[in-house]
C-alpha cells in the first residue's frame, strides 16, 4: 500500500483533534501516511483547492468550507446531494462521512418524538436522518428563520413529520433531543442547552460538541440517571470513515481502533485542560471521592484544604484560633485562584465554606471548570462526621447542640452549592455506589 497524504482544511484550526486522531487511526490500521492542518481563509479557498486535490490523497473539511467547497468538485456522493454539505475529499470527489460518525452512535430516533436544536450543517443532517428514520421531529433555533429554513428544505424532501418548537421551555418530554448547537463548547464550559427539563425520564440526549467530553448538559442528565452520548465517539467514527475512503485496502481492527477514543479525551483535556471540583457540606465524601476519580482519570488530585495548610504551615483550627476566619477565607480564596490558573487538567477537592464567598464563586464561572456539588442530608452527614472532634464546627458542648449547629450551618450554604454547581448529584450511599455514579458522568 502506498503511503497517503491527507488533511484537514477550515478556518480557524487552532483548537483541532483531527491530526492526532488520524495518526492514530493510521497507526492502527497500517496506513502509511501523513496528516496535517491547512487554515485557509474563505477567500483563499478558489486559490488552495485545485492544489491540494491535486496534491493529496483526500482531505476532511470543517467550517466554513463544507458549503463552499462543492464547486470545485468533479461528482459527489449521494449523501452530499442530500445534506448539500460535504466534509471529507478524495480525488475530486466529495463525500460525507459526519453521517457515519453520528450513526455510529446508535441514537434512538425510531418513531422517537425528536427535538433537534440548531439549524446548521451538522444540524441539517441530523434532521434528515431523524426524518427517515420516522421520528416526529420539531426543530429550534435561536434564530427561527433558520429553523423554518430548514423545516421547508425538509419537506421539500417529502418529509411532513417536522414543525417548528417555538419554545424550547415547557411542553411535553421528547424521546431524543439533539444537538446541533455550540452551546457548552470549549471555553465557555459553564453554558448548557436551554431545554433543561425537555427529555423524558427514559430519554436519550446526543451532544454533537466533544470539547469538552463530557459537556455541562451531559453531565446534568448522566446525574439525573438519563442518557447522554458525547460527540466524541462521533469525531473518532467520522475521521475512520474518512480513512476508509482515503485507504479502502486498509485493514480497519474494530478491537484496535476503540482503544483510541479514551486516549483522544485524555489528549484533548491536555490540549483544553478543564478543572472537575468538587463541592458540598463537610462529610460530603469531596476528598475520598475526588482522590480516586484522579486516579481513574489519570490526571492530578488537588485537596484546597491541604494546600491551605502546606502554604500556612498549621492545621486549619490554627489559623481560625490565630488569625479568625476572615484570614482563612482570603488565603483560601488565593490558593484556589492559584489551582485554578495552573495548567492542565485536574480534579479539586473545595472546603465546604469555599462557595460563602462571591469572589470564589465568580472565579469559577469564570475558570473551565466543572463544579460538582455532592449533596447529602443532614442525618447521612451526622454518621460520617458526630465521632470526629477535630471539626470546629462539631466542637460543642454535647451531642445535641453539635447536631443543631450542623444542620444550621448546612441549611445556610445550601443555596450557594446548588446556584454554583454545574452538576448537582446526590451522594447519600456508600463510596462505591458515589464513585460508581461519578465515573458514569465522565465516560467518552
Amino acid at each position: 500500500m502506498s503511503a497517503i497524504k491527507a488533511g484537514l482544511i477550515g478556518c480557524p484550526l487552532g483548537h483541532s483533534m483531527s491530526p492526532y486522531i488520524h495518526e492514530r487511526i493510521m497507526e492502527a490500521s497500517g496506513i502509511f501516511g501523513k496528516y496535517e492542518l491547512y487554515e485557509i481563509a474563505p477567500e483563499e479557498l478558489p486559490k488552495y483547492a485545485p492544489i491540494l486535490m491535486r496534491e493529496l490523497t483526500g482531505f476532511n473539511v470543517t467550517i466554513p468550507h463544507k458549503v463552499a467547497i462543492l464547486p470545485f468538485l468533479d461528482d459527489v456522493a449521494p449523501m452530499v446531494k442530500e445534506y448539500g454539505a460535504a466534509n471529507t475529499v478524495c480525488g475530486k470527489i466529495g463525500y460525507n462521512t459526519d453521517v457515519d460518525g453520528f450513526l455510529s452512535c446508535g441514537v434512538p430516533m425510531k418513531d422517537k418524538k425528536v427535538l433537534l436544536l440548531g439549524a446548521g450543517g451538522v444540524a441539517r443532517m441530523m434532521a434528515i436522518e431523524a426524518l427517515k428514520a420516522g421520528a416526529d421531529l420539531s426543530i429550534w433555533a435561536r434564530s427561527p428563520e433558520k429553523a423554518l429554513v430548514l423545516i421547508d428544505e425538509c419537506k421539500a424532501k417529502g418529509y411532513d413529520k417536522v414543525t417548528a418548537a417555538e419554545k424550547v421551555a415547557g411542553g411535553s418530554a421528547f424521546d431524543t433531543i439533539l444537538n446541533g448547537t455550540p452551546c457548552g463548547m470549549w471555553p465557555n464550559v459553564h453554558d448548557g442547552i436551554p431545554e433543561a427539563g425537555l427529555l423524558a425520564d427514559d430519554g436519550t440526549f446526543f451532544d454533537t460538541i466533544y470539547n469538552p467530553c463530557p459537556t455541562k448538559t451531559c453531565l446534568r442528565y448522566r446525574a439525573e440517571g438519563k442518557t447522554a452520548v458525547s460527540g466524541l465517539k462521533m469525531l473518532l467514527n467520522q475521521a475512520i470513515a474518512a480513512e476508509k475512503i482515503w485507504a479502502p485496502d486498509a485493514h480497519f481492527d474494530e478491537a484496535r481502533l476503540s482503544e483510541i477514543l479514551p486516549d483522544v479525551r485524555k489528549k484533548l483535556w491536555e490540549k483544553n485542560p478543564i478543572k472537575l471540583v468538587f463541592t458540598g457540606f463537610m462529610g460530603a465524601g469531596k476528598t475520598t471521592v475526588g482522590r480516586r476519580t484522579a486516579d481513574q482519570l489519570k490526571i492530578p488530585f488537588i485537596d484546597l484544604d491541604d494546600e491551605i495548610v502546606k502554604v500556612a504551615g498549621c492545621p486549619i483550627r490554627e489559623i481560625f484560633e490565630k488569625d479568625g476566619e476572615e484570614a482563612f477565607r482570603k488565603m483560601e480564596h488565593e490558593i484556589l485562584k492559584r489551582e485554578l490558573e495552573k495548567q492542565g487538567s485536574a480534579v479539586i477537592s473545595l472546603g465546604g465554606g469555599v462557595l460563602t464567598n462571591e469572589e470564589n464563586e465568580k472565579l469559577l464561572l469564570q475558570s473551565k471548570s466543572m463544579l460538582i456539588y455532592l449533596k447529602v442530608t443532614p442525618q447521612t452527614i451526622w454518621e460520617r462526621v458526630k465521632n470526629d472532634r477535630s471539626r470546629p464546627l462539631l466542637d460543642a458542648k454535647d451531642a445535641d447542640t453539635a447536631y443543631k449547629n450542623m444542620v444550621a450551618r448546612l441549611e445556610s450554604r445550601e443555596p450557594t452549592y446548588e446556584r454554583g454547581a454545574d452538576v448537582v448529584l446526590p451522594a447519600d450511599e456508600d463510596v462505591e455506589v458515589i464513585l460508581a455514579k461519578v465515573t458514569k458522568l465522565f465516560e467518552t
